[in-house]
């Protein structure tokens, strides 16, 4: 009878049960495999920490405040781009442990410890036309008046200086009045339209002797500008009603705004004033027109920007009757003008025109009015003043570069220079205004 051989215990891969081990069986759930579960936990946590400290999240950086005002979101945009304060850290005093040395380092300045890179006040980021900023009165321009980033006064974004004038009084400044000749002074039309508005302009600055009284029968602005300067770019002329305070009640063609007062010169000597318009500048000094500037001729009641006209005031038309009708509307032909490299439409319009010289001695007061209309839909004015016998800096086109007629040491701001403006020197010797009543119909 055969021996029966005992059978072999069960190797790791026996089936069980018609199935392989699993892996929890095989190790079991004893110390070992809590032991596993443990580390494995504590390496996860671990990692997260890690990284959580080496990734911090992500700090916003507010560039700005919300700017105030009638501002678009481009404007809104534009701020956002603009320069943020920058601080440099106070640094830590620095010194050799153990060593001699007669060098001894100073202490840090406090002055030090913040270094200011930009200015952030919202007027600074004034945006475009109609743009956002601040400002001491109705509005949101960088200054004293209204509107939406004029400076002194009201504005249209950009960091611009109001350039019809300011709101608050001001003694060193020509006095502005406006008014709307589509309206009788009760607010009834006129049925004014182009031609009959200069008529009406010529009729004032010659026939009438610039007698106040014939434009104070039409609508007149609430508001009354102090004007230092002229130098208007080319711009919608609502902006014009909108500085005098009445943009919802006057359509923005057809108005008049008329600056006066006594000025008296930095020095004697003989003078000419030189500038040009779109649409209207009569210039009258010392109860003379001076300068008859514009796109459209006060004097001749007509426009004068044609190809005809540009040639009959350089003298180069040889139409006799043409050129009586010019003399009798003022002009000394041939009429002196200058181009200039960015005086863009201007220069196509017969460039910017030189009125009659006139002699002043330094002392003495003199009566200055300052005639501006427009008669379509956009507006722009420059003045210069030109100093017989002086050499002035040559324009690539070489007409000389002037002095801008201005009243005190301001000048217009960078955003200002465009759109027809000439380019100008600064001169520290500007004409002042005096006191004086002005007499009306001289």
């Amino acid at each position: 009878m055969a021996k029966t051989l005992p059978s072999a215990p069960p190797s790791e891969t026996t089936v069980v049960s018609g199935r392989k081990r699993t892996l929890r069986e095989k190790i079991g759930t004893g110390p070992l495999f809590i032991s596993i579960v443990f580390h494995l936990i504590l390496v996860i946590v671990g990692f997260l920490w890690v990284f959580r400290i080496i990734l911090p999240e992500e700090e916003k950086v507010d560039f700005m405040p919300a700017s105030g005002g009638g501002g678009t979101p481009l404007s809104d945009s534009k701020a956002n781009q603009h320069r943020v304060r920058m601080t440099q850290p106070n640094m830590a005093r620095i010194a050799a442990l153990g060593a001699t040395s007669n060098l001894v380092l100073p202490d840090p300045d406090e002055s030090s410890s913040i270094v200011s890179v930009g200015d952030m006040s919202s007027g600074g980021l004034a945006g475009g036309l109609g743009g956002s900023g601040t400002g001491g009165g109705k509005g949101t321009g960088d200054g004293k008046g209204i509107g939406a980033g004029f400076g002194s006064g009201l504005g249209t974004g950009g960091g611009m200086k109001n350039p019809f004038g300011m709101l608050t009084q001001d003694k060193d400044a020509l006095v502005g009045t406006f008014y709307d000749l589509k309206q009788n002074k009760d607010g009834t039309p006129t049925g004014f339209q182009e031609k009959e508005t200069l008529e009406a302009i010529s009729q004032f600055v010659t026939r009438g002797n610039w007698n106040i009284r014939l434009l104070e029968k039409y609508y007149k602005a609430p508001n009354t500008l102090y004007q230092t300067k002229l130098y208007i770019p080319i711009m919608d002329a609502a902006e014009a009603p909108n500085a005098f305070g009445c943009g919802k009640d006057v359509q923005p063609v057809n108005w008049v705004a008329l600056y006066r007062g006594y000025v008296t010169p930095p020095r004697s000597g003989k003078f000419r004033f030189v500038g040009r318009a779109d649409n209207v500048l009569v210039i009258r000094f010392n109860s003379k027109v001076v300068l008859d500037g514009g796109d459209y001729s006060a004097g001749m009641a007509r426009p004068i920007w044609d190809k005809g006209s540009i040639d009959l005031l350089a003298g180069r038309s040889g139409n006799r009757d043409a050129e009586k009708e010019a003399r009798r509307g003022g002009y000394d032909l041939p009429v002196k003008s200058y181009d200039y490299s960015n005086a863009g439409q201007y220069n196509e319009r017969g460039g910017l025109m030189a009125g009659k010289h006139f002699t002043v001695n330094q002392g003495q007061r003199y009566p200055v009015e300052i005639l501006i209309s427009e008669l379509g839909g956009l507006f722009g004015a420059s003045l210069m003043i030109e100093e017989d016998g002086v050499n002035y800096e040559k324009d690539s086109t070489g007409s000389p570069i002037l002095p801008l007629f201005r009243l005190d040491q301001s000048q217009p701001a960078p955003s200002q220079e465009s759109r027809g403006s000439p380019p100008y020197v600064l001169e520290n010797a500007t004409w002042k205004v005096v006191p004086g009543q002005m007499v009306d119909g001289i």
